[in-house]
């Protein structure tokens, strides 16, 4: 299978790391993301924004910066992450190990497509809303999902990739060079003369190889979105998220 698309807005954050200078930068010379986070939610009202935990609020970011470099006002999105709010399930758990009351808010707000839902409400979106978790492949299933919606009609589509490690108890489980981030981009389908990208999915026994991106030791959303950024990479074979199963992720030039 391989599909092609193009990138018409993006916006990225992570620690240390907001303005689009920053992230080009940090694309040339990747590194694990440290310092504050920088997130002003200011815009939001203030009821909304006590329901939003710090990475719902990072996701909402950067799907409000790239919303605002469309025109298009109520387009349809696709939510991807690994393991979405896993802290509110934590604190649901150790309150039922507690036999404390549950809140039903807080249930609702744990759940994988809590934050979609979130924003949904918030903006007043009835498009399609579609959340993914596919392991460490993440983002490829996002842009699959994407460019199906695409040939249903859309004009384009919000993919928004988001996650951080996993909190407390469940901190042995997750994935090795884990780190808080969220990015977004509004894709839309390939023009034939125009620059646009290439999601192949790689043969069988095909291996990666060591990418820079791999030895970086950054999650795999981060270094897809580092290939996204630099304009130096032409082809990227992402690391296996299974045996017998990968992507191959290219660069076109119109």
């Amino acid at each position: 299978m391989r599909v092609e698309f193009s990138v018409r807005a993006s916006s990225a954050v992570a620690r240390g790391l907001r303005t689009s200078t920053q992230w080009q930068d940090w694309a040339a010379q990747p590194s694990a993301p440290v310092g504050e986070l920088a997130l002003d939610v200011s815009h939001i009202p203030a009821m909304a924004r006590r329901r939003l935990g710090p990475l719902a609020k990072m996701a909402v970011v950067v799907a409000d910066d790239v919303l605002a470099q469309t025109a298009l006002a109520d387009i349809p999105m696709v939510w991807v992450s690994r393991y979405g709010d896993s802290d509110k399930s934590l604190q649901l758990l150790r309150a039922q190990v507690g036999a404390e009351a549950l809140s039903p808010t807080a249930f609702a707000l744990s759940v994988h497509n809590g934050i979609a839902a979130q924003y949904s409400i918030l903006r007043g979106m009835v498009s399609n809303a579609i959340c993914v978790a596919a392991s460490a492949a993440g983002p490829e299933a996002g842009i699959v999902e994407a460019i199906g919606l695409l040939h249903e009609g859309a004009p384009a589509v919000v993919l928004v990739c988001y996650d951080e490690g996993l909190p407390g108890e469940y901190a042995p489980f997750g994935e090795a060079g884990a780190a808080e981030f969220s990015w977004a981009v509004v894709v839309s389908l390939a023009q034939p003369d125009g620059p646009g990208f290439a999601l192949t999915a790689r043969a069988a026994g095909r291996d990666a190889g060591d990418t820079e991106g791999s030895q970086a030791g950054l999650p795999h959303g981060l270094q897809v979105l580092r290939f996204l950024l630099d304009p130096a990479q032409t082809e990227w074979a992402a690391p296996q998220a299974a045996p017998g199963r990968g992507w191959t992720w290219e660069r076109m030039h119109g």
